[in-house]
């Protein structure tokens, strides 16, 4: 065992290395394991939508006659986002009244029929949303049973076992992004259809051979999504008794501290702690939607090369899951509060500098879209570190479910904006309105230093 200890008034880190590993060791991490290639199958829908949405379109189209366009189908991922977030904590209730595994399997195989149905569903726009609300619901349950019990794992590095969990997660638009696009058009073809003639940049596919595999792709999603999830199932599980009572420190330290305050459910929504942070993690998921959502129409508005856009939002695609495992490693060793803290500033400064990027050329434009899509990413690791560090462990998967509600009102203040960005807004005037959105952030990350963290704070009083 080799130790780094470094310490200073604000920071304290410990460095350890371990060459023997102990059977619970191990256990932990194929658990992890588990976590994460779980959410790599269940994050397809919401992060790999702006890679298909052209496809559906294209076929919707041209073999079954709609006129919709691709701006009529871009609030899907928001509604998608929205079920997640609002019915994730209906987990927990599954959970309760059918076991973890029960529910843990029965949801994976919902999921898994319902993207095998939209091979057929994507004959219609209507089947279309009411397949992918399906897929957010389930997604959302999933999310919570790998997020939560990854951290009960890692009692003690809450952080990293979030931010590992939904690594698979931040991966899944860029792996299964490339998956379907190599499977549906090898050839690399461009779209040729504009038929729009005041909207040039329109375009859509009409290559036969290229939109006749479109359906048999969700096929194919669906069988790797549930070999995924097969090992997933294979090797989640809760820990048993004895495992949980290691877990929690045994001889060398203790999970929950003395001064700890343990919030029931209802008295955490009512908390101000709990406002405070449900505006934080909702404004970041404004600005991270926006960026990942629209940094290539920004792109496109001075760079003309689509393969070095495409390029780009690829190697975004890394950077989300790259930022969530770094961020919540950093919690673990700053804590919630300063982490927050620095994620919010640097977020803001890149938001606000974002436009100006144009002047800098094709560089600094992938610097800057790589940098805002890392730091955005952290809240999908610090949001659930955050629900078990400050509102305690029981009734966990609940607490974190219902601060979760946070993102879907984040997706929706983002359609808001965005709507208003198409009818009053430039491109500068939205990008400065989304930078306010993570400035607020950050002001109250700065509250949350003054707001008392071990003891419940009423909104009523």
């Amino acid at each position: 065992r080799i130790q780094i200890l470094f310490e200073h008034s604000y920071v304290r880190v410990k460095l350890e290395i371990m060459f023997l590993y102990t059977d619970l060791d191990i256990k932990s991490y194929k658990v992890l394991l588990g976590c994460c290639l779980g959410n790599l199958a269940s994050g397809f829908p919401i992060n790999s939508f702006g890679t298909v949405l052209s496809y559906i379109v294209s076929y919707l189209r041209e073999v079954e006659g709609s006129s919709i366009r691709s701006n009529g189908v871009s609030f899907v991922p928001i509604v998608c986002t929205l079920i997640l977030s609002i019915t994730m904590f209906t987990g927990c209730f599954l959970e309760k009244y059918i076991g973890f595994r029960r529910s843990l399997i029965g949801v994976s195989v919902v999921f898994v029929l319902a993207l095998a149905f939209s091979a057929i569903a994507i004959k219609s726009f209507a089947s279309i949303i009411l397949v992918y609300c399906i897929l957010g619901y389930c997604e959302g349950v999933l999310l919570l049973v790998f997020l939560s019990t990854a951290m009960e794992w890692f009692p003690r590095k809450k952080g990293l076992a979030a931010g590992a969990s939904a690594l698979g997660s931040g991966m899944s638009g860029c792996i299964f992004s490339g998956i379907q696009a190599a499977y549906i058009n090898p050839w690399n073809h461009l779209p040729d259809s504009a038929p729009y003639p005041d909207y040039p940049n329109e375009r859509y596919f009409s290559q036969k051979d290229l939109l006749s595999k479109v359906p048999s792709s969700f096929l194919i999603i669906g069988v790797v999504s549930a070999a995924l999830l097969a090992i997933a199932g294979y090797l989640v599980r809760k820990p048993d008794e004895d495992e949980d009572k290691e877990l929690a420190g045994g001889a060398s330290s203790s999970l929950i501290p003395d001064n700890h305050v343990d919030y029931k459910p209802k008295d955490m929504v009512k908390s101000l702690l709990f406002l405070i942070l449900f505006i934080i993690f909702g404004l970041n998921r404004t600005d991270f939607i926006f960026v990942n959502s629209l940094s290539k129409a920004f792109g496109q508005s001075f760079i003309s090369d689509d393969h070095f856009l495409s390029t780009t939002t690829a190697i975004s695609g890394l950077m989300n899951g790259g930022g969530r495992l770094v961020w919540g490693t950093l919690s673990d060793i700053l804590g919630i509060q300063r982490t927050l803290m620095i994620q919010t500033c640097l977020l803001s400064v890149l938001m606000f500098t974002y436009y100006a990027v144009k002047s800098g050329g094709k560089l600094t434009f992938f610097l800057w879209t790589s940098g805002i899509i890392f730091t955005a990413s952290a809240g999908f690791s610090l949001l659930p570190a955050s629900s078990t560090t400050y509102f305690g462990y029981s009734s966990n998967k609940l607490k974190i479910g219902l601060l979760y509600i946070s993102q879907g009102a984040g997706a929706v203040l983002q359609g808001l904006l965005v709507i208003g960005w198409h009818v009053f807004l430039n491109w500068s005037e939205e990008i400065y309105l989304f930078g306010a959105c993570a400035l607020i952030a950050f002001f109250f990350s700065l509250i949350l230093y003054f707001v008392p963290t071990q003891s419940p704070v009423d909104l009523g009083r």
